[in-house]
């Protein structure tokens, strides 16, 4: 299996040992290869690093098109940041060191070098401080890739008071994280600080609902929230619909003020009228657009079967997946992979839907039996 990913790295950071760093090459490309290992009898035992690589991407190659290029930080260095090589027949990963310490005296010398034979961990996951800046960095990036699969039965649960901040990806401490947002950014002006924010998008979203109610304070033991409708009824987390808990936690991860890393979440109109889709794609695309290229961007993957979200996507924001079969030359068999395409243009002919992507062959992929699209 082989994996690559380009990323745009804030342009400083901090260690856990609270070092601050800076990232002179906001580009970088990270490529994986996994293989299988087996035994004498050729049976799978394991797996293991097959290749592993970093490095810089050049101005003049960056694909990149959501952001003025002049606004980023590119390198002119040549060599890469890790790469993979051999000393006799053992495979070795080096890791250069890149960058300056703090007080100016530079850092760069021999490389690191590990033993790739048999390694069952990535070398990126060895890198734990701002040693190597970009890729303590790439590495943070990357752990911050986060999925929203909420399971409703814990969700509505009350919380104790030393739950994480950070909501986990099945939302069972959505109670906790809707208290510590209160109080870290309710302000005498205003109390309710983000909750407030989420109060709106929901009731944006779902006519019946006038606010979110986070039960906290000095004299509770627990954290918990209920729902305040049009009609002054209140609804304990309990009572809630799975629909509305599933929005309440996806605009508690979107109306964070600290939001960074990508969110990962399936089906977002799950739970919302087809009339209110819009508002929804809106939501999510503002709650990307406001950041500096000094922090980490923020960044949302959504897939969907649905024709009402595909009309309120954007041409640039539309990823078209789908099952073709080829037949592979040299085995004489067919072979079915995943075709992925860019590039919606809805100013052309439909009469090429092989070759060219239009909103109408993207309806007739909706169209097709759940695994095929």
């Amino acid at each position: 299996m082989k994996f690559a990913v380009e990323v745009l790295l804030p342009k400083y950071g901090l260690d856990p040992f609270g070092a601050r760093f800076e990232v002179n090459a906001q580009r970088l490309r990270y490529e994986l290869a996994l293989t299988m290992r087996f035994d004498s009898e050729q049976m799978p035992i394991g797996i293991v690093v097959a290749s592993e690589s970093c490095r810089h991407i050049a101005k003049k190659d960056d694909r990149l098109s959501f952001i003025n290029k002049s606004l980023i930080s590119y390198s002119s260095r040549r060599n890469p940041f890790m790469e993979m090589s051999r000393e006799g027949k053992v495979p070795i990963i080096q890791i250069r060191q890149d960058g300056p310490t703090e007080t100016g005296a530079s850092k760069r010398g021999r490389p690191l070098k590990l033993a790739a034979g048999e390694a069952t961990r990535t070398a990126l996951s060895t890198i734990n401080t701002a040693e190597f800046p970009h890729l303590f960095a790439l590495r943070e990036t990357l752990s911050e890739i986060g999925f929203l699969e909420i399971n409703p039965s814990e969700a509505r649960k009350a919380n104790d008071r030393f739950e994480e901040k950070k909501l986990r990806s099945d939302a069972s401490n959505l109670a906790s994280v809707l208290a510590h947002l209160k109080e870290e950014t309710g302000t005498p002006a205003r109390p309710e600080g983000a909750v407030a924010d989420i109060s709106i998008d929901l009731s944006s979203l779902i006519n019946s609902v006038k606010r979110v109610k986070v039960h906290s304070g000095s004299n509770v033991r627990e954290y918990s929230f209920s729902i305040e409708t049009e009609d002054g009824l209140d609804f304990s987390s309990r009572l809630i619909s799975d629909g509305t808990l599933r929005l309440l936690a996806l605009l508690t991860i979107l109306d964070d003020p600290s939001r960074r890393g990508i969110l990962c979440f399936e089906e977002p109109e799950n739970g919302v009228h087809e009339g209110r889709i819009d508002d929804l794609i809106e939501i999510l695309r503002e709650s990307t657009q406001d950041w500096s290229l000094e922090e980490s961007p923020f960044q949302i993957i959504i897939n969907t079967h649905s024709p009402a979200v595909l009309n309120s996507l954007h041409e640039k924001e539309i990823i078209a997946a789908d099952l073709i079969s080829t037949v592979d030359p040299e085995a004489g068999c067919s072979v079915h992979r995943t075709r992925m395409r860019v590039g919606v243009d809805d100013d052309a002919l439909d009469l090429e839907p092989g070759a060219i992507l239009t909103r109408a062959e993207i309806s007739r992929l909706l169209r097709k039996r759940q695994g095929q699209a």
